[in-house]
């Protein structure tokens, strides 16, 4: 059973569904569907601008790494 952000809310508290684009601002949409667990640190989350098409290769964080308690957020990058 793939694990799908659309049908799992607490999913999208980890890995946003919706970022915005870095080089254009616009809409950038999570195209990843994890099979059978969450996703983890270390993994990988791909996103698709509705506006400029670029693609986003990103890494989920590691949100208890000592480095992250800033606040910073994935969603951030």
């Amino acid at each position: 059973m793939a694990i799908d952000w659309r049908t799992d809310p607490g999913l999208d508290a980890l890995v946003p569904a919706i970022i915005t684009c870095v080089d254009c601002g616009g809409r950038a949409h999570l195209l990843t569907i994890w099979d059978e667990s969450p996703p983890a640190p270390g993994d990988l989350a791909t996103y698709r601008c509705a506006d400029c098409r670029d693609r986003w290769d990103l890494i989920v964080p590691d949100l208890d790494d000592p480095e992250m308690a800033d606040g910073t957020r994935f969603s951030d990058w």
